[in-house]
């Protein structure tokens, strides 16, 4: 067995997934049974309920598709199973990628010869909560102890950077896969990459381009040979599943070659079977793809666009592919001329992600785990419990050190670290009175420094120490990674408190102060107080994802919990994604941190037709609206929505016919379209939001001014120039953004104000009526009177927040 520490990092992909190690010298890409760096995310579960992974399961899928499954990727976290009906059992998609990870992870220990307990897995960078939790489950399944996630641009990133010397301008990271697509700006200095920013889609992958190619053989056909299978008729399932996979070798080798075959035999559909012998051309190929490119260069410049960068003005230093798509020619001129910038050479874009994730967990010091060899020490050799980084940017780093043993520090007086390599040591560093030291080290650049530890006694007698060596490795590292989409907790009014802004660095953790809408009580064991935990980039809630619900049973609660409670609420984020939420009552202190529901909401499929139809009338009232005043950007709007309204037409037919992905999609689709018709609907609003903006800027300047402190004076400024460009922008998200933080300012400040609390009072006497509890109500707005009567501004407080 090594004696090196070894670091694993997976890409779980959509269509194949992949694994590295680093041993702190070079990263070595893990082979399977098959001596293949890839493995095929494809399970097959046989009549006897047995299952196999990878290479061995998709040679079935001409003989067997009923009872394989791929792709399952862009269906985790969303609660559906996939049945294999030969076994007559069902799995989720969290178990079909705990199946592709134990099948690596066992590779892993067949090449290392230690079974790997802690690894980095990879995770679009757009992936929403549920989905990352989904992830890390399926990592558990699979026999992982511990699983750090790393978002995939951020990983490419990583070993694109590796031992790459600063650029003077950022770069990008165009990472198109099999499910999803991401683009990352970042930016390197001093050895250290920063992501700037990320867009994407999750519904667009090398999956989406087979889809196309299937259309098209569906139109030939019918075209030439009269044969008709439907998307729709979920009969021809089976049928379209194996066209589906000919159409992705097509793809394949349509990369090199300027025509592909896809040829399948015996065609069960309608009680007939029949041959497929169709032949693509790579330019039908390009013609039928056009439209998938276009949404990535369009993310991209969204993107660009959002940090102030113009392509055409030679905004980015380089390019980095990630992803098997990527090598389709047309795909890389698109790019090329739309971003006009070099694509970084020399580098495998299908292993990008994992050697990326190795690399991550030797920063994170998550070696895999306890199969690593310790060093070989003497047997009477000090213990020493030291702390240092197993990859750093700095080429002086820190060693901090202590005794494992204080009885040990009549045996060990300094501590000496020493580079056989090139000669260079430490300064003798004295061991202090409580058993710790700490040394400066010098790193040769770019590569592994090999120290090793050497001790010494009060009379300068040499001292063996466990350990007796550590390496540390100079390269790139990577900067806390941004969080993709704002996080909050969805209030009664519809609104969304926000605790985490969008690129807020990861990890994070926060805690609110808010107040229950409906009194709770243990006398009624079913009632229940949801605290829903959103996210998303809008002020209304309901436009927002749900991706958990932070519950407090009544049945668990010590005592009753009148409305208008207190309750603190605390989110976490992990440098993953991963959520962990709690909520303290503020009376008895009880705390409630089970996170429910944690899955992406269903759609039902046959709601959708009416569902699009009302959309559909509702985009019709906007336009006739639109075209009536002549707003332009509101047009534009429109004719994105239209776009929107004929993809979920289109997808909602493939979920009739039982494809789940369809369905997923589908739903993406409706939300993206709920979202827009809000946004037109803000347009339309511009009038009154200019007014309502200047009102809100008017009295929160007044009472800032009065009550205000200085940080808060600047905090207004930046609100109002920020409000006056969103208002310039006609960016009616942004502006209700600013106007929810501009009345959080002036409500600061006027609480500040002597007569403050006494006016609060005076306006909940005249509503105590309609309290939960008027005759407590009442009391309290008596007591308050007496205190202010008797100058007792504190009570007066208390009454009044009560």
């Amino acid at each position: 067995m090594s004696t090196k520490p070894y670091f694993l990092g997976i890409d779980l992909g959509t269509t194949n997934s992949a694994a590295a190690v680093f041993d702190g010298d070079r990263v070595e890409l893990v082979r399977n049974a098959q001596g293949e760096t890839i493995t095929p995310s494809v399970v097959r579960i046989d009549a006897k309920g047995v299952m196999t992974v990878g290479a061995r399961a998709r040679r079935f899928l001409d003989k067997d598709p009923e009872n394989i499954r791929t792709e399952f990727k862009r269906l985790i976290g969303a609660g559906h199973t996939l049945a294999f009906p030969a076994s007559g059992l069902s799995k989720r998609p969290e178990e079909l990628s705990a199946a592709v990870l134990a099948a690596i992870r066992a590779d892993v220990e067949a090449q290392c010869g230690m079974a790997p307990e802690r690894a980095v897995v990879s995770v679009p960078a757009l992936f929403e909560l549920p989905q990352s939790a989904a992830t890390s489950e399926a990592a558990r399944l699979a026999g992982f102890t511990q699983v750090d996630l790393i978002q995939e641009p951020v990983a490419s990133a990583l070993a694109a950077g590796w031992r790459a010397a600063d650029a003077d301008r950022p770069w990008l990271v165009f990472d198109l896969g099999g499910g999803t697509f991401d683009a990352s700006l970042l930016e390197s200095r001093d050895g250290l990459l920063r992501v700037i920013g990320h867009d994407g889609d999750n519904f667009l992958g090398g999956r989406d381009i087979d889809g196309a190619i299937v259309g098209w053989a569906l139109a030939e056909l019918e075209r030439a040979h009269g044969r008709k299978l439907s998307p729709e008729n979920p009969a021809h399932a089976v049928a379209l599943r194996r066209l589906r996979a000919a159409a992705e070798d097509a793809k394949i080798e349509l990369t090199r070659a300027q025509s592909a075959d896809l040829v399948l035999a015996d065609v069960a559909a309608d009680g007939d079977s029949f041959d497929i012998e169709l032949t693509l051309a790579r330019a039908d190929l390009e013609r039928l793809v056009e439209p998938l490119l276009a949404r990535t260069i369009a993310v991209c410049h969204r993107l660009l666009a959002a940090h102030g960068l113009d392509p055409r003005r030679d905004a980015l230093a380089r390019i980095v592919l990630v992803g098997g798509p990527t090598a389709m020619p047309i795909l890389r001129e698109r790019v090329t001329a739309a971003l006009a910038a070099p694509f970084t050479q020399g580098l495998d874009p299908m292993t990008l992600v994992a050697q990326g994730a190795a690399l991550y967990a030797a920063t994170a010091n998550l070696t895999m785990g306890a199969g690593t060899a310790p060093m070989p020490t003497a047997r009477d050799a000090v213990k020493l419990w030291l702390q240092f980084p197993a990859v750093s940017s700095d080429l002086s780093p820190f060693i901090v050190g202590k005794l494992v043993d204080p009885a040990d520090k009549a045996k060990l007086a300094a501590v000496v670290f020493k580079d056989a390599a090139t000669g260079w040591e430490s300064a003798p560093e004295a061991v202090d009175a409580d058993g710790g030291f700490a040394a400066m080290v010098s790193l040769s650049p770019h590569k592994p420094t090999r120290f090793s530890v050497a001790g010494a006694d009060a009379a300068g007698n040499a001292v063996a120490t466990d350990p007796a060596q550590l390496v540390i490795v100079h390269g790139t590292t990577i900067g806390d990674p941004p969080l993709s989409r704002s996080v909050g907790v969805a209030l009664a009014s519809d609104r969304m408190q926000v605790f985490f802004e969008r690129g807020s660095p990861l990890p994070m953790r926060r805690t609110f102060v808010l107040r229950t809408a409906e009194a709770l009580s243990p006398r009624d064991p079913s009632g229940i107080l949801r605290v829903p935990i959103v996210q998303g980039e809008f002020a209304l809630a309901h436009l927002c994802r749900l991706v958990g619900s932070l519950d407090i049973k009544a049945s668990e609660l010590k005592a009753p919990l009148p409305a208008q409670s207190v309750v603190e609420v605390t989110i976490e984020l992990d440098r993953g994604g991963r959520l962990a939420a709690s909520a303290r009552i503020g009376t008895t202190a009880q705390v409630f941190d089970q996170v429910a529901h944690l899955v992406a909401g269903k759609l039902d499929v046959a709601g959708i037709p009416a569902r699009i139809g009302a959309l559909s009338a509702n985009l019709a009232r906007m336009r006739a609206q639109a075209f009536q005043h002549r707003v332009r950007s509101t047009i534009e709007r429109l004719g994105t929505a239209d776009e929107l309204l004929q993809r979920a037409a289109a997808d909602e037919a493939q979920a009739r016919g039982g494809d789940l992905d369809a369905l997923e999609r589908v739903r993406r689709v409706l939300v993206d379209l709920d979202i827009a018709l809000a946004q037109v609907e803000a347009d339309m609003a511009w009038p009154e939001l200019s007014a309502k903006i200047a009102d809100t800027l008017a009295y929160t300047t007044s009472w800032v001014a009065a009550f205000g402190t200085p940080e808060e004076r600047t905090q207004l400024a930046a609100m109002a120039a920020s409000a006056d460009k969103a208002l310039t922008a006609q960016n009616a998200v942004e502006v209700q953004r600013q106007l929810d933080l501009m009345d959080r300012l002036a409500n600061a400040a006027y609480f500040r104000s002597p007569g403050a609390w006494r006016t609060q009072l005076d306006y909940a006497a005249g509503r105590v009526a309609e309290a939960t509890d008027p005759r407590r109500a009442a009391q309290l707005v008596e007591a308050g009177n007496k205190a202010a009567a008797a100058g007792q501004n504190q009570e007066v407080e208390r009454c009044g927040r009560e």
